[in-house]
């Protein structure tokens, strides 16, 4: 008997330690990512791989510079003849002999060539830094959207998990009073339908929470295998994440995106960079010389000497570059005017939009949620003092409900369009993410 107490108490102790392994595991496993605003826009702006992909582009840009910056375009060129002259060719001696020239040229650039490139190089490789912090400007905009998108789905899940605990407590009392006569068939098919329709709001909910939960996740790129939970009160972010009220004038806003926005700014260098290829094409009109050094062997005698090359420009004068240059410019010129007009536009319809949110979160006020859970208070009290019906009760708690729902709504369209001004703005102008 001993014995199988011996191997009965290690077995158990085995397998209880198994478990609690396990447990550990799929704790671990499950726990959540906590993440706030500031700690989801650096993980993006680090991990995000359309950015980063982006930012590797620069190298070409960079190569450009490089390119741009060598004394000479193109590597000398050694050029070696060599004759035979048999001896009866030659009257005078009666001997063959042999003549050798070397000749070392290098092509060099007289019209400045150098310097145009040298400045067309620069440019684009300052538009390519400008296209990086755009694609960062438009990465940060989708994480804030994302952020608060998740944050309102948290919050909606968490009320209509409420709604519908209070929905079931109601069914379940008001079986009892049918059961007892109290209410008609009415009333209590009404509480049943009441509350299927809060357990349908629920799991919409958490649809709603699924997709936006993908959505941020794909916006801070790999290495998120947790579940993410948005850290943050949708009701007092405003406060957190300032936003100035009364809000700067609209002209104030647009001398400040004029100023710090990378796409116009790229438009901008775009032109200049056009510009200075155009210079380039024309003083590629007058050809590049080659010159160096000359050894020549004739015979007996030993030559040294130098060369000078230049091409005749009758036929090639580099029109087509030209035209093609000509062309950019223009292209570039219009692609700039087009982003000051989409610059504009946009400010002033973010502006409006910020201007019409505010004013809805205004008419719900900061304790709009404690005066709605007060309200459902007082009516649950009435309910059991007996003063109102539970049929009352239950319009009651749907109206509040969908004036909870109407709240939430009022301050994800303020974040939402706070962030999407700041956006416009280049996040100089206003301070909606804590730096």
């Amino acid at each position: 008997m001993m014995r199988k107490h011996c191997v009965w108490f290690p077995t158990v102790w085995l397998f209880l330690l198994v478990g609690q392994i396990g447990q550990a595991r799929a704790k671990d496993a499950n726990s959540a990512l906590h993440l706030d605003l500031p700690t989801a826009v650096t993980r993006a702006l680090q991990k995000n791989p359309e950015v980063q992909a982006t930012r590797h582009a620069l190298g070409l840009a960079q190569g450009r510079v490089q390119q741009a910056e060598l004394l000479f375009q193109t590597n000398p060129l050694i050029s070696v003849e060599a004759n035979y002259r048999n001896r009866r060719f030659r009257e005078s001696t009666g001997r063959s002999t042999a003549d050798a020239t070397v000749q070392l040229l290098q092509e060099v650039e007289i019209a400045g060539q150098r310097g145009h490139r040298r400045q067309a190089a620069a440019k684009h490789l300052e538009y390519a830094e400008r296209v990086i912090t755009n694609a960062e400007r438009l990465l940060r905009r989708e994480v804030m959207r994302g952020f608060y998108e998740l944050l309102a789905a948290q919050e909606r899940i968490q009320a209509q998990q409420h709604t519908l605990q209070t929905r079931e407590t109601i069914l379940f009392a008001g079986r009892e009073r049918y059961a007892g006569e109290d209410i008609s068939v009415l009333e209590f098919d009404t509480l049943q339908l009441d509350t299927d329709q809060a357990r349908a709001r629920l799991l919409n909910r958490k649809q709603e929470h699924v997709l936006a939960e993908k959505h941020l996740r794909l916006l801070l790129g790999p290495g998120v295998g947790k579940p993410l939970v948005a850290v943050g009160d949708l009701f007092s972010l405003p406060a957190q994440h300032s936003v100035p009220e009364p809000l700067p004038s609209r002209e104030e806003l647009m001398v400040c995106a004029l100023e710090h926005r990378p796409d116009y700014q790229a438009a901008r260098l775009k032109v200049t960079t056009r510009e200075a290829e155009l210079d380039l094409a024309r003083a590629n009109r007058v050809p590049n010389i080659s010159l160096g050094p000359l050894y020549k062997f004739d015979d007996e005698d030993q030559v040294v000497g130098g060369a000078l090359t230049i091409p005749l420009p009758l036929f090639n004068r580099n029109a087509h570059a030209i035209t093609a240059a000509l062309a950019n410019v223009e292209n570039a010129r219009q692609q700039l005017q087009a982003r000051t007009l989409a610059v504009r536009h946009n400010v002033v319809a973010a502006f409006e939009r910020l201007q019409l949110a505010l004013q809805q979160r205004a008419v719900y006020g900061k304790t709009y949620r404690d005066k709605l859970g007060q309200s459902e208070n007082f009516t649950q009290q009435a309910y059991e003092a007996g003063e109102v019906s539970i049929f009352e009760f239950s319009v009651t708690l749907e109206r509040l409900t969908q004036a909870r729902s109407r709240g939430l709504d009022a301050a994800l369209s303020a974040l939402q369009a706070s962030a999407e001004l700041a956006a416009q703005l280049a996040f100089r102008c206003l301070d909606t993410v804590h730096r």
